[in-house]
């Protein structure tokens, strides 16, 4: 409880700073995505530049909690450590390659909450959309929660302007044939393909729909 009064008392602090960083335009692919964030327990997946992804994605989640999964880097450092609890993050240690993490998202959605999670592993080092690895699938099937896919073009800072798409929910069960705790390496490979290929689609929808805008202001 503690912790989420902090949070919303900082979100609320921050939301006028954050209307100057991002100046934040949002797409949705359908009438159906603007409701996605509104209620229920669901994973998002997005692409990945930087920490600000998360914070401009709170934003759009906001006043629901959006917990993130994120690298054990953060939480070395005691202050850190405090901040990620903070947000509610979710560690994922790559160190020891504990797997701990897919259960704890799980059941963080299953109690109703937003958790987040970037399938690259990693910051793009060159604003390309790099392989995913599965355990979002994998978080998703346990929770039996649908997928909210958004894309970012990762355009942050004071004189530019942040677009993202947000895309239609996506249900993995319809591709899951066995009963395991955990997907066939068949399943997920097929799954995979099909939410990167979601994920490519909805880069394009966003660059047409960042030109329609263009051309509007223009005219």
């Amino acid at each position: 409880m503690l912790y989420d009064t902090f949070r919303l008392l900082g979100l609320l602090t921050g939301y006028p700073a954050q209307l100057f960083i991002f100046k934040r335009k949002t797409y949705y692919e359908d009438g159906a995505s603007k409701k996605s964030f509104k209620k229920g327990g669901k994973l998002i997946i997005s692409n990945h530049f930087n920490m600000l992804d998360y914070v401009m994605t709170s934003f759009i989640a906001f006043p629901r909690k959006l917990n993130v999964v994120t690298s054990e880097a953060p939480f070395k450092k005691p202050f850190f450590r405090f901040g990620m609890k903070f947000f509610g993050a979710i560690q994922a240690n790559r160190e020891t390659k504990n797997m701990r993490f897919m259960d704890i998202s799980a059941d963080t959605i299953k109690k109703g909450q937003l958790v987040i999670i970037y399938p690259e592993g990693r910051n793009t080092p060159d604003g390309n959309m790099h392989e995913f690895k599965h355990s979002y699938i994998v978080i998703a099937h346990r929770a039996n929660c649908p997928i909210i896919p958004i894309v970012t073009d990762g355009n942050y800072g004071v004189f530019k302007r942040t677009s993202v798409i947000v895309g239609r929910e996506i249900d993995i069960s319809q591709y899951i044939t066995s009963d395991r705790r955990t997907p066939t390496r068949e399943e997920l490979k097929n799954i995979n393909d099909v939410v990167y290929s979601k994920m490519l689609q909805l880069r394009k929808l966003l660059d047409l729909k960042k030109s329609e805008s263009k051309r509007k202001r223009r005219s």
